[in-house]
């Protein structure tokens, strides 16, 4: 009984302290994080929110860790056991900072990206480099703590490097492809791409070893960074997201020029000023420009805010412009071809134009002429 009530008393004190810091910790928490929460929500920049998130979710870990230690060091204990005890806190000490400096790092990338460049969201590669480069000097923090020598795993990782690099040829080519394309920033997460191989579409993400395009019809084509570096991209992001919607159209050669210019583009304008996704304020225009086999032909420039615009855009100004061209009796011609077929007597007969459906049994036309 007497031995109990020893031990009882031996563990009040630690226990004491242990309680006591994680009260302390959660009262700070609660109160002191909470209010400088508050205040970094009404700055503009993102990123004390980031490090007051990052740090109030180690509060009660750091605040365990320390009442720990508190209780370890003022206990009558071997002198072994204090060491391996203070040791073991101070490694979860230090790989719960190195968890945060990860997070707030990675979040940094993500601010960076989203309110600085523009983009949606980080690339998956990008944040992994983060977070494999903190985590490295967290770790050998840790063995420098513990006292390990670092230069023969330094050594055996050299050695090991050349072996995996051997028989990982694909992947670190996918893998360093991938950074190239990251550092010249030729390619983002958003972007719309198309590529010399016909895949196009949006820029999903960049990871280790491919590039992800989500289509027009929501799918994901993924595709290896070395391919994306060998390959010919057309970035339609860059430098500016606006395109040019050029219509290559053609009239009757008995139509009035004038008077097909003036519709077109008015028909033009009503489509710049009222669909979403015409760039306003753009002055759509006509230009002539080829005397075809049944046509004038012309082109009329019209302009998105995206590559993605066009679509509507485009079906919008055909469907209107063939109903005004109709109600105007403006002609929109189709190729049409004279047959002059020899009779039996080798005379031509220029006014026997046979339909297309019927057959004819004279000889192969010798001439033909388009209208």
């Amino acid at each position: 009984m007497v031995l109990t009530l020893s031990i009882i008393e031996q563990l009040v004190a630690p226990s004491a302290i242990v309680a006591g810091s994680l009260l302390f910790g959660w009262l700070f928490k609660r109160v002191v994080m909470s209010r400088l929460a508050k205040l970094a929500a009404r700055t503009k920049w993102r990123f004390d929110d980031v490090v007051v998130a990052s740090v109030r979710s180690s509060i009660i870990l750091w605040s365990l860790a320390l009442g720990l230690y508190v209780s370890v060091q003022t206990q009558d204990l071997p002198k072994a056991i204090t060491e391996v005890s203070s040791k073991i806190l101070g490694v979860l000490v230090i790989f719960s900072v190195t968890a945060v400096v990860s997070n707030i790092g990675t979040e940094i990338i993500e601010y960076y990206r989203s309110v600085i460049v523009g983009l949606a969201s980080a690339t998956t590669l990008l944040k992994n480099v983060i977070r494999i480069t903190v985590y490295s000097v967290g770790i050998l923090i840790i063995l420098d703590g513990l006292n390990v020598s670092i230069a023969p795993l330094l050594t055996a990782l050299g050695v090991g490097g050349i072996a995996i690099g051997l028989g990982l040829q694909e992947t670190l080519s996918n893998f360093f492809s991938g950074i190239q394309i990251l550092v010249a920033r030729q390619i983002q997460v958003g972007n719309y791409i198309r590529l010399s191989s016909g895949d196009e579409g949006f820029v999903q993400d960049l990871n280790w070893r491919a590039t992800v395009i989500r289509t027009l019809s929501g799918n994901h084509v993924i595709i290896p960074n070395k391919s994306i570096a060998n390959l010919i991209v057309t970035n339609y992001e860059k430098p500016k997201p606006d395109i040019s919607i050029v219509f290559n159209l053609g009239v009757d050669y008995s139509s009035d020029l004038r008077k097909v210019e003036d519709v077109t583009v008015e028909v033009a304008r009503e489509v710049q000023r009222s669909v979403e996704g015409a760039q306003k304020g753009f002055e759509p225009f006509i230009r002539f420009n080829e005397f075809g086999d049944s046509a004038i032909k012309f082109s009329v420039i019209l302009r998105g805010n995206t590559y993605v615009d066009q679509y509507l855009m485009k079906h919008e100004f055909i469907k209107r412009l063939k109903e005004r061209y109709d109600k105007e009796h403006i002609s929109i011609p189709f190729p049409i071809r004279t047959v002059h077929l020899d009779d039996a007597n080798g005379e031509v007969r220029p006014d026997e134009a046979p339909q297309p459906s019927e057959r004819t049994n004279g000889r192969k036309a010798k001439r033909k002429r388009a209208r």
